[in-house]
């Protein structure tokens, strides 16, 4: 699916004084776990589901998503500066762009209706821009929208992207780093705050049990708190006709401005 929009570096919240506050909640690691995997889809809502290319169980739970209507991303494993394992598909920073760019055009391959892509891990490659740039020349050509999962502070994959013209986002809260009731609502209360604060959030989970089984009780109640939950493209669709309208409406006044100094009209 293409994308034909782009954010620019003060348009994320282009549409927070005129809608409703938006979340949008990223459920990443799918693909190992098949019971977990299907948990999670089963969530209700325009959920994302991140999936971990040319896992066990990748193909049959992008499917699954894609059948309920789900979006479906691309969680891209990146190299992290522990040198944790990263697993199959993996873009490391020895990779040529080359190696880098197959790698990563066989991973979007790998997971069918994909729409985007974040990262897995990747404190080590989001910092380098070089690398990022190739990442991004392959998300252009494929059409696909960028969400910077942020793993560290010094990312510069959503400039990489905003280069490029790429649709992004970019993480705001991660849900359950922590895996207890009360982390995971702390979090999602906080979520949920900055939604209302700036008129949308980004938030980031993983299938566990806990976030499962608090998600289910959690989002039927979003309405009630004034929020809507948005799938990322269709936020970003979303901002890209709000740009679109404003753009028109500058150009109708500089014309109309025009007209009168001229009395043409």
């Amino acid at each position: 699916m293409a994308l034909l929009c782009w954010l620019s570096l003060g348009s994320q919240a282009a549409l927070a004084d005129t809608v409703q506050a938006r979340l949008m909640i990223i459920v990443d690691d799918i693909g190992n776990n098949l019971e977990q995997g299907v948990a999670a889809i089963n969530l209700p809502g325009p959920i994302a589901y991140s999936i971990l290319p040319h896992t066990p169980h990748s193909v049959s739970l992008a499917q699954l998503a894609f059948r309920q209507g789900k979006e479906v991303m691309l969680h891209a494993p990146m190299a992290n500066a522990a040198n944790l394992r990263l697993g199959p598909g993996a873009l490391t920073d020895t990779l040529s762009q080359a190696q880098l760019q197959r790698v990563l055009a066989d991973a979007i391959a790998a997971v069918p209706h994909v729409t985007g892509m974040n990262n897995h891990m990747g404190s080590l490659l989001t910092q380098r821009r070089q690398k990022m740039d190739w990442v991004m020349e392959v998300l252009a050509q494929q059409g696909l929208f960028f969400l910077d999962s942020r793993t560290t502070s010094q990312t510069v994959a959503w400039k990489s992207a905003y280069s490029r013209g790429i649709p992004w986002l970019m993480r705001d809260v991660f849900l359950d780093h922590e895996q207890t009731t009360a982390f995971v609502d702390k979090q999602f209360r906080t979520g949920l705050t900055l939604a209302q604060q700036q008129g949308f959030a980004v938030l980031i989970c993983h299938p566990y049990p806990v976030t499962i089984a608090y998600l289910q009780q959690a989002l039927p109640a979003l309405g009630e708190r004034g929020v809507q939950l948005v799938s990322p493209s269709g936020f970003l669709l979303q901002q890209a006709e709000a740009r679109r309208l404003v753009e028109a409406e500058r150009i109708a006044s500089v014309s109309a401005s025009a007209c009168v100094q001229q009395h043409s009209c």
